[in-house]
């Protein structure tokens, strides 16, 4: 049986695209969900394996960092695997990982397998765009990347709910096997749906730039979050600093000099596309740090169990959600630079009132506060998409697309380290007691509030595509 697209279409009829399209959205939704429901579990963990946030932090930070490599391999491996092996190869190993970390006895092995997560997540997202770009070659197109759209924002909302509900009734545990039932109808489903889509000729990976690009990444984010337990000149500190930061130096060199390179840094030379880089960082911050930060403060401040923890967040991902349709909109209506400054102020004002609730606020209260930080980044979302390729050719939209996807990604890994490093720095100053804790989180907002205040700055400076000579 052939499993190219033309034969799937035959063999399905008029409904394929529609039963692929479901299969995506439910995969993908699965990958981000697994992102963000280990947010409310951090608690427990840090219970159970007795340790500090520093290392816990590594449980988000290492899946960000993965999933971040992982997009650059995306379109690689679809060239050289096909779609079809490498998204059930894929979905395998995301099944077999998920049902693998409840039964670790060590921090570090889950952390391992949450790396693992990370880099399929990473494969599975661009991946599932591509395929729908070529079921929908007309006609739906637009609807469809919107439900897609659509059901990635809303797994966020629906994820730490339900973990929250798992990890007071069963345990930290089960945050893991929540995913294994939709990876099964996943395998089930893509055996029979998924065409076999493969380049003629697939072009090389750059293994050598590969590898730099994941020692610049967990050697980095390997000193912060070790400069935080043992100190800044510690050598377990000292040295996977210096390894990240050479590496780093050797990434970008390889980048400036290879014909086919991970990262096109001539993209940074368009100013338009320079300034919308720095909003992504800070929009990955936004969009994942936030999550991190909430349900860590009202755990550890206001005493919330893990599921009113995972329930605070469903309202503000049902806003994200309408807000990023709305953002859609109005992206066709007005210039990217005011989609991207009005969310930046939201985004600030939205910390800014979360620093001043302090501790004691109503459940309610906190709600409001970071939906409205969420109506934000609904404008941002569409915005920093738009402003990043407005000035350039259309042979680079590819490449820069896949860049500002990388930009936002890499903001949400060493945000949620800076953010912990930052933690425990103020708990420490503050007396390292329960009342410190409240203040070094109250600090936390503030930080965020400043960080998307000075983000306006190369937002306000984009330019109009329609005025640029």
């Amino acid at each position: 049986m052939g499993h190219d697209l033309d034969s799937l279409k035959q063999r399905f009829g008029a409904g394929y695209p529609r039963w692929l399209l479901a299969l995506l959205i439910v995969s993908t939704m699965t990958m981000v969900l697994a992102s963000t429901s280990v947010n409310v579990a951090l608690p427990s963990i840090m219970q159970e394996f007795a340790i500090g946030r520093p290392l816990a932090q590594w449980l988000i930070t290492g899946f960000l960092a993965a999933m971040t490599s992982g997009l650059l391999l995306s379109s690689w491996a679809q060239a050289r695997f096909g779609a079809r092996a490498t998204l059930l190869s894929t979905f395998a190993v995301f099944l077999l990982t998920s049902l693998l970390a409840p039964l670790l006895e060590s921090i570090w092995a889950l952390i391992a397998v949450r790396i693992l997560q990370g880099v399929c997540a990473g494969i599975v997202q661009p991946l599932s765009m591509v395929l729908i770009f070529r079921a929908y070659p007309d006609r739906g197109r637009g609807l469809a990347l919107g439900l897609f759209g659509l059901g990635v924002m809303m797994a966020p909302a629906l994820g730490p709910t339900l973990a929250g509900y798992l990890v007071d009734h069963f345990g930290w545990g089960a945050i893991f096997w929540l995913p294994a039932p939709i990876c099964v109808l996943s395998l089930i489903g893509g055996a029979r749906l998924l065409p076999s889509l493969r380049a003629l000729a697939p072009p090389r990976l750059d293994v050598p730039g590969f590898i730099l690009l994941n020692l610049a990444l967990f050697g980095t984010l390997g000193a912060l979050a070790e400069a935080q337990r043992f100190g800044w000149l510690a050598p377990i500190t000292v040295l996977p600093g210096v390894v990240g930061l050479f590496a780093l130096l050797a990434f970008l060199w390889r980048c400036n000099r290879h014909p086919a390179p991970l990262l096109a840094l001539r993209l940074w030379r368009d100013a338009s596309f320079r300034r919308a880089s720095w909003v992504a960082l800070v929009l990955g911050l936004g969009l994942f740090g936030i999550t991190y930060l909430i349900p860590l403060f009202v755990q550890t401040v206001e005493g919330y169990s893990a599921g009113e923890a995972g329930l605070l967040l469903l309202p503000t991902g049902l806003v994200l959600g309408v807000a990023a349709f709305c953002g859609g909109w109005l992206s066709d209506r007005l210039a990217a630079r005011w989609l991207l400054v009005g969310g930046l102020a939201l985004l600030a004002l939205s910390a800014g009132g979360q620093a001043l609730l302090g501790s004691g606020a109503g459940f309610w209260v906190i709600c409001l506060w970071a939906s409205l930080g969420r109506i934000g980044l609904g404008g941002i979302l569409p915005g920093v998409s738009t402003a990043a390729v407005q000035d350039l050719p259309a042979e680079e939209l590819s490449r820069a697309t896949g860049a500002i996807t990388f930009m936002r990604q890499l903001g949400g890994a060493f945000g949620i380290n800076l953010l912990t490093f930052f933690l425990e720095w103020r708990h420490v100053a503050e007396g390292a007691s329960l009342a410190g804790d409240a203040r070094a989180f109250q600090q936390g907002f503030w930080l965020l509030a400043v960080l998307f205040a000075l983000a306006i700055v190369p937002a306000w400076r984009l330019r109009p595509a329609a005025v640029r000579a």
